[in-house]
């Protein structure tokens, strides 16, 4: 025979976090998802765009600025046509203010922040240049414009190298030293500042995708792949036998995986209840078939030695065959009795019994049995006393035949056991409310207060002196049966010495229960 072995030590333990259902949590991450993934887009695009924009147009702009303010490129024309004019009048009215390089350092400082520089050419040199990136490089462009013959006029070319730029230039003699004004305003380097934007998105991109990822996975191993997996490792030690894994969860969760947990939990402990039992079963079989074996091994040993008795001359008189005969019969009745309690325990235990429940009163009911009985006392040299306490109109829904049995087994074994040469067996009938309760006393030799708790187990004896007076053992197993099929209860109580009182309680009829009911009134 096989058997789990109910092992310790195995527990998956998870807790959930969120009293909710999974698709709300699901729909409730995907909308921070959401809203954080426009939340970045949207600074990076306010961070990105304002960089890109001062980088051309110079400080004070933002992405805003470019929507709802003036356009930057107007503004920056309109910027430089006024520069053009301040300086074009400073020349006429104070050309001299250009010798001086404090002036042309204030006036670039006034510029400050509008990628605009001012660059005075004097006598050769460059003043202020030092400011503009890449200056060696436009020096070229600044050279070729030295000899163009403009005079107090402004002319207007853009300059297209790594960068671009806007500029001005205007040429004039001052008391022999030539200077050149030249206002120069960058737009920067499309390409770099290109590259900056699309390294940038891509680096906020990847920063979102980290954040999102690192969310949506940490959520996804929380809420569903650790519960999962704990449930497998559960499972796969319930598959080798442990029985008392315990799965540990959140009590309080309510989605989907909270109800797996518990009813995991559930089919856990029915399972083990369901292994303890059939093992339980198993023994109490073996015990069984033990005890009728030794029950029926009796009777066959009499027959055999009355037989041997017969074939062997023993019984050579005609009373002595008649008194071997009859032991024989009656030995051979026990056994029929043995084998029918046996065989009607299997097929209730098996509910392989149909029930047929009517609607009986319980004064004329116990009145009938109660003839029947005094008549099998009578037999056996006992007395029967019997009070009813149940008003006349109180009803039952019974199995007439079922419920006889159950009382029968009750009067048999008081018979059976009783130790007095006029034994007394008293059967009161009382209401206890919604139920009425019978009780059958007899004044036999008792059960001890260790035995009384397992009477009503299947092949229990509360002793083996029991043994020699016949029976399986099956008697009150199958009462307790069928009691608790008809939705009662049945228990004892006794005393050495003194006799023992076997009480069972049955529900009385109520007109709901016309649906329990299988023929008419008995």
């Amino acid at each position: 025979m096989n058997t789990v072995k109910l092992q310790h030590g195995v527990s998956c333990r998870y807790t959930g976090t969120w009293n909710m259902k999974i698709t709300k949590k699901v729909k409730i991450v995907l909308f921070f998802i959401w809203c954080f993934t426009i939340f970045v887009m949207f600074v990076g695009t306010i961070f990105v765009g304002k960089r890109y924009i001062e980088a051309t147009f110079g400080e004070g702009y933002s992405v805003a600025s470019v929507y709802i303010g003036e356009s930057p490129v107007k503004k920056i024309y309109s910027r430089i046509s006024e520069y053009k004019e301040t300086l074009a009048a400073v020349i006429n009215d104070t050309p001299e203010k250009f010798m001086n390089d404090d002036f042309i350092k204030e006036l670039n400082k006034s510029l400050k922040g509008t990628n605009t520089h001012v660059i005075v050419k004097r006598n050769g040199e460059y003043i202020c240049a030092d400011d503009v990136p890449d200056f060696k490089k436009l020096k070229k462009e600044f050279d070729s414009f030295e000899n163009s013959g403009y005079e107090k006029v402004f002319s207007d070319y853009v300059i297209h190298d790594t960068s671009t730029y806007q500029c001005s230039q205007i040429h004039y003699t001052y008391k022999g030293n030539n200077i050149a004004v030249y206002i120069l305003t960058a737009y920067g380097d499309y390409m770099v500042q290109f590259r900056y934007a699309i390294v940038t998105f891509l680096l906020i991109t990847l920063l979102v995708v980290i954040l999102v990822g690192g969310l949506v996975s940490g959520l996804v191993y929380v809420e569903f792949v650790k519960p999962i997996v704990s449930l497998k490792e559960a499972a796969e030690a319930i598959g080798e036998g442990n029985l008392n894994t315990k799965v540990e969860y959140d009590k309080h969760r309510t989605d989907e995986i909270g109800e797996l947990c518990r009813s995991f939990t559930d089919m856990e402990n029915k399972l083990s209840e369901s292994v303890e039992l059939k093992i339980q079963y198993e023994k109490e079989n073996r015990e069984l078939i033990s005890n009728i074996s030794h029950d029926l091994k009796t009777p066959i040993t009499t027959i055999k030695g009355y037989v041997e008795g017969i074939m062997d001359g023993v019984a050579d008189t005609p009373e002595k065959r008649d008194r071997y005969l009859r032991m024989i019969y009656n030995k051979a009745n026990e056994m029929d009795v043995l084998i029918n309690e046996l065989s009607l325990y299997a097929n209730i235990n098996n509910n392989a019994i149909p029930y047929e429940f009517h609607r009986v009163n319980v004064k004329a009911y116990f009145s009938d049995c109660m003839e029947e009985i005094q008549t099998t006392l009578a037999t056996n040299n006992m007395m029967l006393k019997y009070e009813d306490y149940v008003d006349p109109d109180v009803k039952v829904v019974v199995d007439p035949d079922q419920l006889k049995r159950v009382i029968n087994n009750i009067i048999t074994n008081a018979i059976k056991y009783s130790d007095k040469e006029n034994g007394l067996v008293e059967i009161y009938l009382y209401d206890e409310g919604d139920t009425i309760k019978v009780s059958i006393s007899d004044d036999g030799k008792g059960i001890d207060e260790e035995s009384l708790p397992h009477i009503f187990d299947r092949t229990f004896r509360a002793d083996s002196a029991r043994q020699s007076r016949g029976g399986s053992g099956l008697g009150l197993a199958i009462c307790k049966k069928i009691i608790e099929e008809h939705g009662g209860k049945i228990w004892a109580k006794s005393k050495l010495g003194v006799g023992t009182t076997i009480m069972f309680e049955l529900n009385k009829y109520t007109k709901g229960d016309e649906a329990n009911e299988q023929s008419s009134d008995n």
